[in-house]
């Protein structure tokens, strides 16, 4: 688990901040290669290092001492080893994976909590609900929020008669996702079916591609693509991902190509968050509810987004709740801030912010080792 050589080692000058000079470690997984070698969810994954190094670049530029770390599954003892030695002030916390499974994700969360570390995002049991949609799904309709009608189809294929009873409810046309994924994994625009035909096919396909995944199959809602950022303690303007550039006859989805795959047609179509126009300030009122909402049901804190589809009567419908949603430079949720009028080191850095706030009075405060130095 050696420290990340490209990111910043070295004490930055001094600069105005908006709370004192911290020691910060950036984790991230590193449950990737130097190559894909055929993994289909590698550019998912490996995209957290470009992540990792604009978020220390934006801390480091607020007069932070930042330290980036990648680790994986077998990592865990030397990251034990040195919170036990030498503890952060704050972890910026982008661990989404551990051993390319999602949901171990919380391992982490879990051992900054037994120390008692500082934390950016929310704790091991909201990231839990987040991770599995129909947890979290169960949690939204609890809250009278909608979301599509959905239902879990098991990893293992038993027989046709079984795949189709368990999704009898959810009628068509309907989406195939994984049901514990991050980064539209195994999403394209097969994804969508509209018979019993092309669902089987696509059950199989995604069975094949992701052996011993459970698979979700939701309501396939077709609208408008709307995203709401949370930024400490409120919400950044709605931004919309434009689809209008797919050909006629394709779902209008966000495929994994849209977002990872360089070469392919659906990348080259893609185009990034713009603030969503021609909405009534009612509705807006509508969407922004629902967000809050939302972030609060799932215990999201600090930053976060949540996914909608904007139905043609006007109902909005969750789709996701991401509570570590890609903090890259020009990622939607800077775009939003950006589009509020706030940089993106003032976005990271009040985020860092927000997190030691949460946390104040729960751990004994530590002096960073520049402190005598700064005069804080």
């Amino acid at each position: 688990m050696p420290d990340d050589p490209d990111g910043p080692s070295e004490r930055p000058s001094e600069r105005s901040h908006s709370f004192p000079e911290q020691r910060i470690l950036v984790l991230h997984n590193a449950d990737f290669g130097e190559s894909s070698d055929g993994d289909p969810t590698y550019e998912a994954r490996a995209d957290v290092v470009n992540q990792a190094h604009d978020v220390a670049r934006a801390l480091v530029t607020h007069g932070h001492f930042v330290d980036v770390i990648g680790v994986d599954r077998d990592d865990l003892p030397e990251l034990l080893e040195r919170l036990r030695d030498d503890l952060p002030d704050l972890v910026f916390n982008l661990v989404g994976s551990l051993a390319q499974v999602e949901q171990n994700s919380v391992v982490a969360t879990a051992l900054l909590e037994a120390f008692g570390v500082p934390f950016t995002g929310p704790g091991t049991l909201s990231i839990a609900s987040c991770c599995n949609k129909q947890r979290t799904k169960q949690i939204l309709h609890s809250e009278g929020i909608s979301t599509p009608r959905w239902s879990v189809v098991d990893a293992q294929f038993r027989s046709r008669v079984a795949d189709l009873a368990a999704v009898a409810g959810v009628g068509y046309p309907a989406i195939v996702k994984l049901l514990a994924d991050d980064g539209a994994q195994g999403i394209s625009h097969r994804s969508v079916v509209f018979d019993d035909d092309g669902l089987a096919r696509q059950l199989r396909a995604m069975r094949e591609q992701f052996p011993g995944r459970k698979l979700l199959v939701e309501e396939y809602i077709d609208g408008r693509e709307l995203n709401v950022s949370l930024l400490g303690d409120r919400l950044l303007p709605m931004m919309e991902i434009d689809l209008s550039a797919l050909p006629k006859g394709l779902p209008r989805i966000v495929t994994y190509d849209w977002k990872w795959t360089k070469s392919a047609d659906d990348y080259k179509r893609a185009s990034a968050s713009t603030l969503a126009q021609g909405l009534s300030p009612a509705l807006v009122e509508r969407i922004q509810s629902v967000a809050r909402q939302s972030f609060a049901a799932l215990g999201v804190c600090d930053y976060g987004r949540i996914d909608l589809r904007l139905a043609s009567d006007g109902t909005p419908y969750v789709l996701e709740v991401n509570p570590n949603c890609d903090l890259s430079d020009r990622a939607a949720i800077s775009l939003a801030a950006q589009a509020a009028g706030i940089a993106y080191d003032e976005m990271i850095e009040e985020i860092a912010e927000s997190a030691r706030d949460r946390f104040v009075g729960l751990a004994p405060a530590k002096r960073s080792p520049y402190a005598s130095e700064s005069g804080q």
